[in-house]
């Protein structure tokens, strides 16, 4: 039986995660179960050392797919077992399955079970957390330029804090007026479904050990950036959000979320861009050390 992920879950499941090697944002714990009650619930099932995962679309809730299931000791299960594991359970797709694992099996091992789609739009951009952090070098000229003109822009200075659930309501203002500039959700049949989880992320902070940075200008929150583990060497950047009158206020937030990522984490996955071409412009113009597409397996 499957049962909802709820954050009181997050601290007996973690050991599955501990040494999973999934690459794409979907399998970082804290985004799976702050994103959950959005367009979509989540659930799990174990079955000793198999975490199963599902996702229930909630506007249509025979739409349900597996993502791949986490083993411990991890390891990639086989395209038998998840062909075997999706009729057991009652599924007819994996979602989220990256291209490592058809690296490692063998796409032609895969296709033996499943149909193998692209999930368009759904791979993800991931970049070495150092140089994130310090711009060196004359393909970030235009960043450390940028940074330049928003330290002119604030004469009266700035004030850089470490994230916490109290950042909640400043946090909330921001992104709504974030919202409205944008003219709406950015995705139309999604409405109000980053700030509900915001609201989850921020409300479960520390039980679900994310980190991050908020900036103010003159004492109102204006910046802030947050995630969580994804792997034992990769940081999901979860959340950005900033005022875009400020100029250069972006690449600042970028510059210092990267250095406030906990050490361990040499690269920040910074997540999708759904198919938007100026997301994807934007995700480009820090040079991703490479980006990881995105799989769906269907059930022959």
């Amino acid at each position: 039986m499957f049962k909802k992920i709820t954050p009181q879950d997050y601290s007996r499941l973690k050991p599955f995660f501990d040494g999973q090697l999934y690459p794409l944002c979907p399998y970082s714990l804290a985004s799976m179960i702050i994103w959950s009650g959005c367009v979509h619930e989540a659930f799990y099932r174990e079955e000793g050392d198999v975490l199963y995962l599902s996702e229930v679309d909630m506007e249509a809730p025979r739409q349900g797919r597996l993502l791949l299931p986490v083993l411990r000791p991890f390891r990639f299960p086989t395209p038998r077992e998840l062909a075997e594991a999706a009729r057991a359970l009652g599924f007819g797709e994996y979602h989220y399955v990256p291209q490592d694992y058809l690296d490692v099996i063998g796409a032609e091992n895969v296709a033996g079970y499943f149909t193998v789609t692209e999930e368009l739009g759904y791979g993800d951009y991931i970049y070495n957390t150092h140089d994130m952090a310090h711009l060196k070098g004359h393909k970030y000229s235009r960043k450390r330029n940028m940074i330049s003109q928003f330290h002119k822009s604030v004469p009266d200075g700035h004030r850089l804090l470490p994230m916490q659930g109290a950042c909640l309501k400043g946090c909330l203002e921001l992104f709504d007026q974030w919202e409205r500039e944008q003219g709406g959700p950015v995705i139309a049949d999604i409405p109000n479904c980053e700030r509900r989880a915001i609201v989850n992320a921020l409300t479960h902070f520390k039980e679900l050990g994310m980190s991050g940075v908020a900036v103010e200008i003159s004492g109102r929150l204006s910046g802030f950036a947050f995630g969580s583990r994804l792997t034992a060497d990769t940081y999901t950047l979860n959340f950005e959000k900033a005022d875009a009158a400020v100029k250069g206020l972006y690449q600042f937030l970028d510059s210092e979320a990267a250095k406030a990522v906990p050490p361990e984490y040499c690269f920040i996955n910074k997540e999708n861009d759904l198919g938007l071409p100026g997301l994807r412009k934007a995700k480009e113009s820090y040079f991703p050390v490479r980006t990881v597409k995105s799989y769906i397996l269907t059930l022959k």
